[in-house]
């Protein structure tokens, strides 16, 4: 018999969903921009569910700038 799955994991399944399609939406748009973006949009959706994750997001992006800073002549 198979088990019905939770109402967590229905949205879960669903949400994850939403993004791939909102994903593959803006990559057609936009190509690797839009990638960008839509992982942009999902990493602050994240962070407004859980606030203490804001923190790690920045040391996150402050690495990466570190690591790419100037290299675009920025």
């Amino acid at each position: 018999m198979q088990q019905v799955p939770s109402t967590s994991e229905v949205r879960q399944a669903r949400r994850a969903a939403h993004w791939a399609a909102r994903q593959t939406r803006q990559v057609e748009a936009r190509g690797d921009a839009g990638r960008a973006d839509a992982w942009w949009d999902r990493a602050r959706a994240i962070c407004k569910s859980n606030p203490e994750l804001w923190n790690d997001l920045a040391r996150t992006l402050e690495n990466w700038t570190g690591r790419h800073d100037g290299s675009h002549g920025a």
